[in-house]
């Protein structure tokens, strides 16, 4: 089908979207949802910093202190550790 036109649905982008969600709802509509999603996140990252935090210490002793073998395996640690350990189904 050589010549035949093809109508494209282009979108706005995110600036546009962004301003009509103003428009219409207000800046208080960007926020909204922010309060539950904070409850459930902050335990899990205190529970990955103290985790992350007493590996370091326990790694400074074992590698040369805070060097990246000591960053990069406590970072995995904590990262298994909220994975896996706190759950309970």
């Amino acid at each position: 089908m050589a010549g035949a036109s093809v109508n494209r649905v282009v979108s706005p982008g995110p600036l546009h979207c962004l301003k009509v969600i103003l428009e219409k709802e207000g800046p208080r509509s960007l926020f909204r949802g922010l309060g539950p999603n904070l409850v459930g996140v902050a335990p899990s990252r205190a529970i990955y910093f103290a985790a992350y935090s007493n590996c370091k210490e326990k790694l400074n002793g074992i590698f040369d202190p805070d060097s990246t073998q000591v960053h990069m395996i406590s970072a995995a640690m904590a990262g298994i550790y909220c994975t896996f350990l706190p759950r309970k189904e």
